[in-house]
């Protein structure tokens, strides 16, 4: 299936960002553009020192040295998953505030990589107040999540939405109209060209999309994508580079390819126009 190039991201940093797009997440749900990417927007340098950190801590290891043969690699978060752990809910809550204790310290003497996230967002939603999710209680959800990718990991054509997806509806991030994703790289790995690292397609989440095609095979997704004329983009990212999307929209992970893993830093925030408050967490699914 060929890429057309209508539909295409838009490179950009902050302030040019709101100068094109004053209302930039508008534009992100109403399908305008794919997504916005800010490259060199962290400090590549940083990234390596911190992914080093993590070995050295050992947070992150190579499991295929001690997995058994043909058992699968396993990815490697550091940070709390909402979508993994929302079974339980005391241990979820549990979890999150050691992930806020670990990055309290994990970053020291280095650029802030949650914080940069947050910064991110604030500057886009300038009238809206951005923080951690959280309960009526105070509880805080996990602020960002480090997702490792190995070889021949990835994700099939997916959506992502707590309302929608994960279905958390006596939570109070479910309350929000929209969610949308922001990724920044810090270690980038081996892909197919004609694929990219991540796809994005210009559809959005629906029930009826739901029911009819998800949860089966990317060739699937694809042949249909094909025939309905569906665009789509490929996002590629260097270290330090950082961008954002609708996570309602159908996006896809094409399995890693080589020895290095790729390792990026990832939240979601949801938000809906009439509430004065945007709340970041981290949802990802097995």
């Amino acid at each position: 299936m060929k890429n057309p190039s209508l539909w295409t991201p838009i490179e950009t940093d902050s302030e040019s960002l709101l100068n094109q797009y004053p209302q930039p997440l508008k534009t992100l749900v109403e399908g305008e553009v794919p997504a916005f990417i800010m490259r060199n927007a962290f400090n590549a340098d940083h990234c390596a020192a911190i992914v080093d950190r993590f070995y050295k801590r050992e947070l992150l290891y190579d499991p295929r040295v001690s997995l058994k043969d043909n058992e699968p690699v396993p990815r490697i978060d550091i940070g709390t998953s909402l979508g993994m752990r929302h079974h339980n809910r005391e241990e979820f809550f549990a979890h999150a505030a050691s992930t806020h204790k670990l990055f309290d310290s994990l970053f020291k003497g280095y650029d802030n990589p949650v914080d940069f996230i947050y910064k991110k967002i604030e500057a886009i939603v300038p009238d809206k107040r951005v923080m951690v999710a959280r309960e009526l209680d105070g509880r805080l959800y996990g602020p960002a999540i480090f997702r490792t990718y190995y070889e021949g990991m990835g994700h099939e054509p997916h959506f992502d939405s707590v309302r929608n997806r994960t279905r958390l509806l006596d939570m109070q991030v479910s309350r929000f109209d929209k969610q949308f994703a922001a990724i920044l790289c810090f270690q980038e790995s081996l892909f197919d060209d004609e694929k990219g690292q991540t796809l994005l397609y210009r559809r959005q989440w629906s029930p009826e999309l739901n029911e009819k095609l998800f949860n089966f095979p990317s060739s699937i997704w694809r042949s249909y994508a094909e025939e309905q004329g569906i665009e789509h983009v490929s996002i590629n990212l260097k270290p330090g580079d950082f961008y954002i999307f609708c996570s309602e929209t159908v996006h896809e992970l094409p399995p890693t390819k080589g020895e290095r893993p790729r390792i990026v830093l990832a939240v979601f925030f949801a938000m809906s126009d009439e509430d004065e408050e945007v709340y970041v967490l981290s949802l990802i699914h097995i």
